[in-house]
Formats: structure tokens, sequence, C-alpha cells
């Protein structure tokens, strides 16, 4: 098993894979985590021992290319060395530089890879400027909020072409969601996959209650969480440039982590509207995903039930639904 995991710099990214292979050694499984950057920077300081990873991106396009080639061929020599073991590489498919994108790897990187299924790991952009600035090698750079937005938006548009040139899918994983969902993808692939939409008005309150609830989903299947990669939009609504990137990715990551799921459940336990709600079951519903209410409301618009599947005003009889769902996809996968 391979996994390619990208995201921009400063993503933290490292935490949800180290987390995922403590689990699967708990599993009597070994996952060893490869890093693209960190190879290239082997391979570069033969050449020049001041390099670090800030500064890679200054090389000549060649020279660049002559590293990434060998840190590929690294990699992939000892993953056919080790059988029995499995593999997250951790890397980027490009670099924002200087206002830009530099290429990093293409599709004839990957077909040496060969790569199981990709994951793009979403972080909040100030979260991602601040873990830069704190960086040393990042260190007295300009770091800009408005820069991550676009690297992030590079990453997953790139990953995605690629992933689907190659026949296999890429998940947006939230930087900060529960490393079960990424071992679930690595090893028991067939479950169901469920996308979990509730409303975000939630943090005024508290998310105990929908955190108990997504706990119980996870327990038949597969989740991608939404708060897992809350980008913060209303942070930004000092800036009218910033405001819009963020908010135009939040429904895009959203829309996307409902594409890679096989359901969405919605989880109303509060009268509160919420448009994000609303559009997240549009999209699922016209793009041929079943959707699930949790409504434990006597009284609802007759708008409420016309974009779901079933409602349903009792939690344990939307989990019994979902257990009997998960039952027949692991039957129909055998």
């Amino acid at each position: 098993m391979i996994v390619f995991s990208t995201a921009t710099a400063g993503s933290n990214r490292s935490k949800l894979e180290s987390e995922t292979a403590q689990l699967a050694k708990r599993s009597g499984k070994k996952v060893v985590i490869l890093n693209l950057v960190d190879e290239m920077i082997k391979a570069a300081r033969e050449l020049n021992k001041e390099l670090d990873p800030s500064t890679l991106p200054n090389l000549d396009a060649k020279v660049l290319n002559v590293l990434k080639e060998d840190a590929i061929h690294a990699m992939s020599d000892r993953i056919a060395q080790s059988s029995g073991t499995d593999y997250i590489i951790d890397g980027h498919t490009s670099f924002w530089w200087r206002n830009g994108p530099i290429s990093l790897l293409d599709i004839d990187d990957f077909r040496e890879l060969k790569p199981d299924f990709f994951i793009t790991v979403a972080s909040p952009p100030g979260e991602l400027s601040e873990s830069l600035k704190s960086k040393s090698d990042w260190s007295g750079k300009q770091v800009d909020i408005y820069d991550m937005l676009l690297w992030s938006e590079v990453e997953l548009y790139t990953a995605d072409l690629v992933s689907k040139t190659l026949g296999k899918p890429n998940y947006v994983i939230g930087v900060s969601e529960n490393p079960i969902t990424l071992f679930n993808l690595m090893y028991k692939p067939d479950m169901l996959k469920i996308y979990a939409s509730y409303s975000m008005e939630h943090r005024d309150i508290g998310y105990g209650n929908v955190t108990r609830f997504v706990g119980k989903l996870r327990e038949s299947a597969i989740v991608f969480d939404p708060r897992s990669v809350d980008l913060g939009a209303y942070r930004y609504t000092y800036d009218k440039r910033l405001k819009e990137v963020v908010f135009n990715q939040t429904v895009r990551r959203d829309y996307h982590m409902i594409d890679q799921a096989d359901m969405v459940v919605i989880h109303l336990s509060r009268l509160v509207y919420s448009s994000g709600v609303d559009s997240e079951r549009m999209h699922a519903h016209s793009t041929g995903k079943k959707v699930l209410l949790y409504f434990p409301f006597e009284k609802y618009s007759p708008f409420t039930p016309y974009f779901v599947d079933k409602m349903f005003n009792k939690e344990n009889e939307l989990l019994d639904e979902i257990k009997e769902a998960a039952s027949n996809k692991r039957g129909r996968a055998k």
C-alpha cells in the first residue's frame, strides 16, 4: 500500500500521518513515512551543504528536476526492497515561489511511485502562514496568506488531475481529521464513506453533541468531517480579496469531500438556519448521493425533506440505517 500525501508547506500533516502509522502499528501493520523534500535535500547537499527546503526552489529548473528524479528513484528502490511495509509519501506536486507555481512532479514520477491513492491535506491559511514563519528554514521570509491560499488550490487541482489520469482516488482530508479516517482508507477501503453535514453555528455552544454523533458514525463508516478543515472564513472579512477566496475554497473543499463519499448524513439537532447544510444536501442530492437527515422536531417546512432520501427524528434509527447500509456495502465488496 502506497499513499501519496500532498499539501502546502507548513500544513502540519506529519501529525496526521504519524498518528495513522501508530494506529497501523497497533494493528500489526508497518507504515513508513517518506518525505520527498527531505530526499531531495539529501541529494542536493552533495552539491551544496547549505541548501535547505526554503532555498530549494531557487535552484535552476533542470537541477531541481535532477534532484527530484534522484529522490523518486531512491524512494522507489526502497519501496521495492521492503515487501510487507506500507508507505505514506509526504510531498508536494508543486512549489509556490515568487507569486507563482513551480512544477515539481509529473505523471511519469507518479507512475514510478505507483500510489494506490492520493490524499490532499487541507489546513486553515492563517495556520499555514504562522507555521511557516515559525520554521527556522523559513525565518525572515515573507509568507503571504493569499499566496498560501493559491498554493493550496494548486496542490488540490494538480492532485485531482494526476489521480484521475492514473485512475486513482484523491481524498481531501482536513489536517485535524481523526487518523482513523486515513487508516481505514488504507486498510478498509470498502467501508461505507460518509460526509457528516451539520451547522457550524455549533461553535457558539460547543461541538460536544456533534462530536459524539460523528464518533457513532465512525463505528460503521469512514467519515469525512468538515470541521477538520474549517478554513476560518469569517476571520478574513477585513480583506475583500482574502474573504472571497476563502469563502469559495470553503465551499469547494466541502463539495469535494461530498463527492468522495458514498452518502451524506445531516445532523440538525438545533433549529437554526444553515445555508451551508442546505447547499451541501442539494449538491449531494443532485449528484446522486444518498442523503439522510436527523431532524428531531415535529414541525418542518415542505422544503426540509425535499432534497433528502429519508428523515429520522430518532438518532438510533438513523444509526441503524447506516449500519445496514455499511453491511450491504461490505457484502457487495466480497
